[in-house]
This record gives C-alpha cells, sequence and structure tokens, in this order.
C-alpha cells in the first residue's frame, strides 16, 4: 500500500468516525429532548392529580353538607307522626273547649230567661 491510500484509508477512517460522532450527539440531543418532554408531562400530571385531590376534598366537603341535610330532614320527617297525633288531641281539646263553652253559654240564657 501506498502512502495515498494509507491517508486516504485514514481520512476515510475520519470521516466515518465523524459521521458516528455526528450521529451519537444526535441520538444524546433527541434522549435529552425526550427527557425533557417527560419531565414537563410528569410535571403537568402531579398539578392535574393535585388538582383533582383539592376537588375531591372538595365534593367530601360538599357530600358532608348534604348528609347533614339529609339527616336534618328524615329527623322532620320522622316527627310527622307525633305532629299530626298531637294535632289530632289539640282538635279533640278544641271541639271539648267549644262544646262546653256552648253548655255553659246555653245554660246562661236558660237561667237569665233569654
Amino acid at each position: 500500500m501506498t502512502a495515498t491510500s494509507n491517508t486516504e484509508i485514514q481520512e476515510l477512517k475520519d470521516f466515518i468516525k465523524d459521521g458516528f460522532n455526528q450521529l451519537d450527539r444526535k441520538i444524546d440531543d433527541k434522549f435529552n429532548e425526550l427527557d425533557r418532554k417527560i419531565d414537563n408531562v410528569k410535571f403537568e400530571l402531579k398539578q392535574e392529580i393535585t388538582e383533582v385531590r383539592g376537588d375531591i376534598k372538595a365534593l367530601k366537603g360538599e357530600i358532608n353538607t348534604v348528609e347533614a341535610r339529609v339527616k336534618n330532614v328524615e329527623t322532620a320527617v320522622q316527627t310527622i307522626p307525633e305532629i299530626t297525633e298531637k294535632f289530632g288531641e289539640l282538635k279533640n281539646w278544641l271541639q271539648i273547649a267549644f262544646l262546653i263553652l256552648v253548655v255553659v253559654v246555653g245554660w246562661f240564657a236558660r237561667s237569665s230567661g233569654i
């Protein structure tokens, strides 16, 4: 082999080596870019998860409020039979009081000669 062919072979080796180095840099750049994108997506997901957790806590609070209101309504509904019974008793007492008042007025009317 001649010196010229050795230099040409060396230049070809250097050219191939430079090509692989450029390819390695491009691959490294793409990996770094992908890593940055993955990190951004992770950050966004963490933010979304935090927001969802906050929303869940708020919903739990609202559910607790609604449950308390439902318990109040249940308690009120359970007292309806008692109230109607007392109203019935009151109605009977009013009828009895009215009857007594009519008898007393009638008795006064008879005794006074009206």
